[in-house]
């Protein structure tokens, strides 16, 4: 899958019945489509999470609605960056504000803050039948340093605090 800038993206879809034991096949495919395309280990771990979550936030809607419907998955490469689309055919329930589903957390809402947290550029849309989310990684360095301490300052002995004794 090697994209040149000036080409069109090189896309793999796929397409999988809403069964929770799928879910490790779609990371396993994920995590080789990613590698092949020169993601990094780092890079292919948070998208094989992220997708991950997707799916299985689609699989819960699908079978609380009892549909059988297939999720379709697009593994997209670009010169710069690795993206994934997902589609399903839920049915988008009226939550109301606050996100509170008959007194829980929306198990949808929940979700996308995780994979929000994973990734560069995190879309999310109502489609006529249903949701579409999208989300990319820029290859090379990210944003924010996978270090624990990165941003903390604790590279300067001065932003340290003092030893407990």
């Amino acid at each position: 899958m090697d994209a040149d800038a000036g080409a069109a993206p090189a896309t793999v879809r796929l397409a999988f019945s809403p069964e929770p034991r799928l879910l490790g096949t779609i990371r396993l495919v994920v995590g080789v489509v990613a590698r092949k395309a020169g993601m990094g280990e780092e890079g292919i771990e948070d998208l094989k999470v992220a997708v991950s979550e997707t799916c299985a936030v689609a699989v819960g809607d699908l079978n609380r609605a009892g549909r059988l419907d297939p999720i379709e998955v697009d593994l997209v490469e670009t010169a710069d960056r690795f993206g994934i689309e997902v589609r399903d055919r839920a049915p988008v329930p009226a939550a109301p504000p606050g996100g509170l589903v008959g007194g829980e957390v929306d198990d949808r809402e929940l979700g996308l803050a995780l994979v929000g947290a994973l990734v560069d550029d995190l879309k999310t849309s109502t489609l006529p039948d249903g949701n579409r989310t999208s989300f990319w990684l820029r290859r090379g360095p990210r944003a924010l340093s996978s270090e624990p301490t990165a941003g903390l300052g604790l590279d300067r002995p001065e932003a340290l605090p003092p030893p407990l004794t």
